[in-house]
Formats: structure tokens, C-alpha cells, sequence
């Protein structure tokens, strides 16, 4: 019996560790901190196991040996998980703190795409206000206003209509962060969004299906953005032309960059970009995957995800191949909103507000395992061994099928069933690419080759 260990708490999280008991039979999977209402036997979260202080996993692993550790939150990589480990003599994987500077840092990874030649917008770093304000004033176009670091809930981009807006939302960071505010503006893009991933070894990658997030809190794409309210995979507008070109402009360039400046990354990069009219522009690197895109591009993959991970390690993941089942799936995420919205008093739930977790979650073994997934989130067991809300995106409800249609009425059936106090989602992911044409299954290819 093989053992690893994963890093995260996520329904991103839950994916991955998914992904390795679905696709070999002989791996348990160490899950800190996990979830502790999962019942999977072979996933067992560990929540002693903190993603800020890599010792409380070092200390985990002195008793409890595994193969390899894959780490895969962002806070995790940031505190320097995979070097901390590493240096103990475990092996892990996952890019060292400095390449998750390429997230963590919005200037950081902006600076990398011009030096590297990966295509993105203009744009332009602001420690004082006043600037800031003056240069949005001077562009001739629309502007992206992001503060530089992470943001709790994937809120810390303003996309702007106006330069009063852009204006607004500087003032707005600068009142947050003071003497502190670092801000990037960038040229507003226009076109549709595409979220890209790719598994690295080092020296070489195997690309993973394309997805399309929906970071939209309202319906029909309104309200703020926010970490995700779902998911569909493959994206809609994917095709083998438009692979080689992600390969050639985006992927193989940040491989490039990587190597340039001597970055030691394995595990999944996750390149957000749009689609425009003068071709694929890079909006933000992730030194992790998607989430909520895992809930719905991992689930159709087929090859021993263990043994992908050994590529990784053997920096050997050039003579693999990814074998995907060629599903359309939606995502759609659950959320903690308000408990009573009938009192004036009450939370406006999450993203919007503070919100009451501990709510207790109906409806989670009703359904069999293949009419939908679920992949758990802000969950955790009461005193009683009972499923209740313990943050903002509760779980995530994943349907599949032959066509888009498909998979959305197995998402939505599904949730139908699950309720809980202040349950909140969107009812229309995807639902824009069911008029027409149906999204084809097989829009990317059943195996997907690396890309040396």
C-alpha cells in the first residue's frame, strides 16, 4: 500500500486526492488539513496538519511515513512548504516559495510575462496613490485595478468601465492597505477567459483540459469577483489549433522563464488568460490549479495519477500521457449566504459580508456516486459526526456528460437535492453556451500528448 500526503482544505483540494484514490487502486492519501467530514476510507484527513507552518507536517510525517508530498494550496507554498520539506529530506512536490512569488505577487508575475515573452496587457506598479490615480487619468483605454498580494476570497481585482471607477477602486486599496499599498493597473482586456494548466517536472510538462471559471458572484455574470461560483471543462471555444497555440505562446515560454531564472517549480501552473481578438493574452500566473476548474477538469482524467507524480520526481514526465475521458462537466459552488434573508439584520453571506457557518448540510448520500460529484470545501463534522458549513464556498456539485446540457441538468438535479440555511449559488454556469450548438463532447482530445 502506497501513502501521500496532500496539502490543502479546498474543494481543489479534495479533487486531487480524489484524482489518486480513483486512479490507483493501491494509494491512501494523507489529506492535511483536510475535511474531516469526508468518509472516504482511503482519504484520511489529518488536521493537525496547518497549510502556514510546514512544521505541524514535518511533524505529522515523523510518524507517519508516505512515498512523496504534494502540496497544492497557495498559502502552503507560500510558507515555503516544499522548501521546508525538502530540506528535511522529504520528497515533495510543488514549486519552492519563490516561483509561488509568481502568484502571490501581481507585479511579480507581471514582470515575469514582459521579461519572458508571454504576451499580456500593458500595465504599471503603484506604491502611491496620487500616482496611480494619474496614470489611469492618462490612459486611452479601460483599466484592471488588483492589489499586488492575496486576497481572502479572489477579490483584489476591480474591473473598471470608467477612469472614475479605476480612480474609486485605487482610493479604495489605499484606504485598506496605507503605507503598504502596492497596486498594479493594466489595460482592461476584452474578449473570454480561458484557464490553463499544465503539470511540470522541471524540465518538461504534460498539458492538462482547458476550463472556463465563472468568478462572477451574481447571475448572469454581475456583482464582484470572487474565488468562483463554478466551473466547465472543456472550455468552450477549446480545439486542437487552439491548444498548439497555448503551448507555443503560453506554456513553453513560462517554461523558459522558469528555467531563465534558475526557479526550482514542479506541480500544476495555472495560467489565467483571455481569448482577444489579437490573439491569447496572459491575465495572471497561479502556481497551483484552479479551484473551482479542479472540480471540473480532474474528474475526467484517467491515467495513474501516482505514477504521474513519480514522473514528476524522476523528471521523466516527458514519456507520459494524459488519458481524459472527453466529458463535458459544469461546476457549480454552494455558498453560505444568508441565514434568515428576511431579517434586515441578517449577514448578506459570503462574498459580500460577514456570514453564521456551523449550518447543518441535508442531502449529501441521496444520490449515487455516478449521477454527480461532490467535492467538499467549507465543510466539517459537528460533535455529532454531522456535515455543517464552516465557511464561505461550502462544496462544490460537479455534473457530467455527452453534451453540455447534460452536464448542467446533472449539476443542477443534484443540488436540488442538498440544502442547507442560506444556501446560495447561481443557477445560470454555463448556461450562455447551451443556446446553438451544443458544447461537443471530445471538444479536446481523449489523450493528450506532453509537450516536448
Amino acid at each position: 500500500m502506497t501513502h501521500v500526503l496532500v496539502i490543502d482544505g479546498t474543494g481543489r483540494g479534495h479533487a486531487i486526492c480524489d484524482l489518486f484514490v480513483r486512479t490507483d487502486p493501491s494509494v491512501t492519501v494523507y489529506y492535511g488539513p483536510g475535511c474531516d467530514a469526508l468518509t472516504d476510507e482511503r482519504i484520511v484527513p489529518v488536521p493537525a496538519i496547518r497549510v502556514d507552518d510546514p512544521r505541524t507536517a514535518l511533524e505529522f510525517l515523523a510518524t507517519h511515513p508516505v512515498e512523496f508530498v504534494f502540496v497544492s494550496h497557495i498559502d502552503a507554498l507560500c510558507a515555503g512548504y516544499t522548501d521546508v520539506l525538502a530540506a528535511h529530506g522529504h520528497r515533495v512536490i510543488g514549486p519552492s516559495r519563490a516561483a509561488a512569488a509568481l502568484e502571490a505577487s501581481k507585479e511579480r508575475g507581471k514582470r515575469f510575462c514582459a521579461q519572458h515573452g508571454l504576451p499580456t496587457a500593458e500595465y504599471a506598479a503603484f506604491t502611491d496613490a496620487a500616482a496611480a490615480r494619474a496614470y489611469v487619468r492618462q490612459r486611452p483605454y479601460a483599466c484592471v485595478v488588483k492589489t499586488d498580494g492575496l486576497t481572502p476570497d479572489g477579490d483584489g481585482a476591480v474591473v473598471c468601465e470608467t477612469a472614475a471607477e479605476a480612480e474609486a477602486a485605487v482610493d479604495a486599496f489605499a484606504a485598506v492597505q496605507g503605507e503598504d499599498l502596492l497596486l498594479v493597473v493594466e489595460e482592461r482586456l476584452y474578449g473570454r477567459e480561458i484557464s490553463v494548466f499544465a503539470l511540470l517536472d522541471g524540465d518538461d510538462y504534460l498539458l492538462f483540459p482547458t476550463a472556463l471559471d465563472f468568478k462572477r458572484t451574481l447571475e448572469g455574470d454581475a456583482g464582484k469577483n470572487c474565488d468562483g461560483m463554478g466551473s466547465l471543462a472543456p472550455h468552450p471555444e477549446s480545439s486542437p489549433a487552439l491548444l498548439e497555440q497555448i503551448r507555443r505562446d503560453l506554456v513553453e515560454p513560462f517554461l523558459r522563464g522558469i528555467a531563465a531564472e534558475g526557479l526550482s517549480y514542479t506541480g500544476f501552473v495555472y495560467i489565467g488568460a483571455m481569448i482577444t481578438a489579437t490573439g491569447l493574452r496572459v491575465i495572471e500566473i497561479n502556481t497551483r490549479f484552479g479551484d473551482s476548474e479542479a472540480e471540473a477538469v480532474l474528474p475526467g482524467v484517467h491515467s495513474d495519477f501516482t505514477e504521474l507524480c513519480r514522473a514528476v520526481l524522476r523528471r521523466d514526465l516527458g514519456n507520459s500521457l494524459l488519458v481524459t475521458d472527453g466529458l463535458v462537466r459544469c461546476s457549480v459552488a454552494l455558498t453560505q449566504g444568508c441565514v434568515d434573508p428576511t431579517d434586515p439584520a441578517a449577514a448578506p453571506g459570503w462574498p459580500f459580508g460577514p456570514f453564521t457557518t456551523g449550518q447543518p448540510v441535508l442531502g449529501l448520500a441521496q444520490f449515487p456516486r455516478d449521477s454527480a460529484r461532490l467535492f467538499y470545501a467549507n465543510l466539517r463534522a459537528d460533535a455529532d459526526g454531522r456535515p455543517v458549513t464552516s465557511g464561505g464556498r461550502v462544496l462544490h456539485v460537479v455534473g457530467a456528460g455527452r453534451t453540455l446540457t447534460e452536464a448542467r441538468a446533472q449539476a443542477y438535479r443534484r443540488i436540488g437535492a442538498i440544502s442547507f440555511p442560506g444556501m446560495r449559488h447561481r443557477t445560470d454556469i454555463a448556461a450562455a453556451f447551451e443556446a446553438g450548438s451544443q458544447l461537443p463532447a471530445g471538444a479536446e482530445p481523449a489523450v493528450v500528448e506532453t509537450g516536448r
